[in-house]
């Protein structure tokens, strides 16, 4: 039997919004990426962090029952220089001697339309707590669902970057922060 366009275009349709009804919980890490765009005297800076967990129940359905912890290994971060990483380790900045991880506790999801959410939430960073609402985009690649977004943090709220760091004309107090999540079903 042959499909016309259109006709193949619905089904497809059909069967991605089947896919986004449907519960997921967890990441499947090696499809999930957590990276960040800063600026340092004027010249953008990206890294990533290299491990995350998260425990992620979404349920586009019933978004009362959905939730959201994402906790970050701050060691793990790749700023593609051993010089620079082992200074954002330090006290200055993460200080993940005291503080290893950073931590995003959701509180509600919010439907925006179509594919589009929000997740209101708490961030901790460096035992500083500070309320957070995300972004997300939730779409079907292939069968796998993804939620992805991105936000702007400023490192000044959580006192990342202190002392001669603190100077926003060297390192911008603004930091973008982009994620993406592959979905366990």
């Amino acid at each position: 039997m042959r499909l016309r366009p259109l006709k193949m275009l619905w089904i497809a349709a059909v069967l991605g919004l089947a896919g986004m009804s449907a519960r997921a919980s967890g990441i499947i890490a090696e499809k999930s990426a957590l990276t960040f765009v800063g600026e340092q005297m004027g010249a953008p800076v990206q890294g990533r962090f290299q491990h995350f967990d998260a425990d992620i129940l979404f349920k586009p359905t019933d978004l009362a029952h959905s939730h959201a912890r994402l906790a970050v290994d701050l060691a793990s971060i790749d700023l593609a220089s051993e010089d620079s990483e082992s200074e954002i380790k330090g006290k200055s900045w993460f200080n993940v001697a005291a503080f290893p991880k950073a931590v995003f506790e959701s509180t509600a999801f919010r439907a925006l339309g179509g594919d589009r959410f929000e997740v209101a939430g708490h961030i901790t960073i460096k035992g500083i707590v500070r309320d957070l609402t995300l972004p997300l985009q939730v779409h079907t690649v292939a069968g796998q669902l993804y939620a992805e977004g991105s936000t702007t943090l400023r490192r000044s709220d959580f006192k990342v970057g202190e002392g001669v760091w603190a100077d926003p004309d060297s390192v911008a107090t603004d930091v973008r922060v982009n994620y993406k999540m592959a979905l366990k079903p």
